[in-house]
């Protein structure tokens, strides 16, 4: 009988990592979905439609950024929001047909 050799599993890229982990919190992930239905949107906009204290929502923005989920632009006084790709929706697409509705 051979004599089975271990394999390590290869540690994804930590630009992968950084970015699912972005994408796995709930408030988060509200962002995300926001963003699909409003392409631009100041962190007031995104407060006021979440119902979201500016500080917890311009930390996780900025996560989120870090992380490339989300793009920024500074317009006049206001930085606008977006998402990072316009692949994010398809990944979404992806996730929800893999473990369902």
């Amino acid at each position: 009988m051979a004599k089975k050799t271990k394999t390590t599993p290869t540690i994804p890229n930590k630009k992968v990592t950084a970015f699912l982990k972005a994408m796995a919190h709930p408030i988060r992930m509200n962002i995300v979905l926001l963003l699909l239905q409003n392409p631009k949107m100041t962190v007031s906009d995104i407060c006021e439609t979440l119902d979201l204290e500016q500080s917890l929502t311009s930390h996780h923005l900025a996560n989120m950024r870090n992380s490339g989920v989300l793009a920024s632009k500074r317009e006049g006084k206001n930085i606008q929001y977006m998402l990072g790709s316009p692949k994010i929706k398809e990944i979404l697409e992806t996730i929800e047909r893999l473990v369902g509705e």
